[in-house]
């Protein structure tokens, strides 16, 4: 593998450093997942195919880390939790990017059926994919179907 591929899929899969950290890697790993969906929500040509390549290379950059790591999970892969919120970050405007990512946590980190079964029985590169796509799946269904009221009500103690 050519040097420079190997650095941007290590750097990717440990989004950008951050899932390196010792103190919850996942929620500090999310949070690249925030610039890259303002750069690459501009249409949704751009989106579809921006998430396309970095779900390409999430697979490539979880399959080297877990790999070398000798965990198909390791806590400091966290590309897979850029793949996981970034749809609902794409979906939704900026400002409900932090119920977003709050809501992403929730489900990411307590892992209800069938996100658990999918963690548990799926190993490899996409087992490590797969269970965030699926946190982000409940989070896009909970925000979606979230009342109205409760988000101006919500934004309004917020501010």
């Amino acid at each position: 593998m050519p040097r420079g591929l190997r650095i941007l899929l290590v750097v990717y899969g440990q989004g950008f450093g951050l899932g390196r950290l010792s103190f919850m890697p996942g929620t500090w790993g999310t949070l690249p997942a925030l610039p890259i969906a303002w750069l690459i929500q501009g249409s949704y040509a751009l989106s579809i195919i921006g998430y396309c390549v970095l779900l390409l290379l999430g697979y490539f950059a979880a399959d080297l880390l877990g790999k070398e790591l000798g965990d198909s999970d390791h806590k400091s892969i966290v590309c897979d939790e850029i793949i996981g919120i970034l749809p609902v970050l794409l979906l939704f405007n900026m400002q409900y990017w932090i119920w977003a990512f709050i809501v992403f946590r929730f489900f990411d980190i307590l892992k209800p059926w069938p996100i658990s079964y999918i963690d548990k029985h799926i190993k490899g590169a996409w087992g490590c994919l797969i269970d965030d796509v699926l946190a982000g799946l409940f989070t896009l269904f909970l925000l979606y179907w979230a009342p109205l009221d409760l988000w101006y009500v919500a934004q309004h103690v917020v501010q």
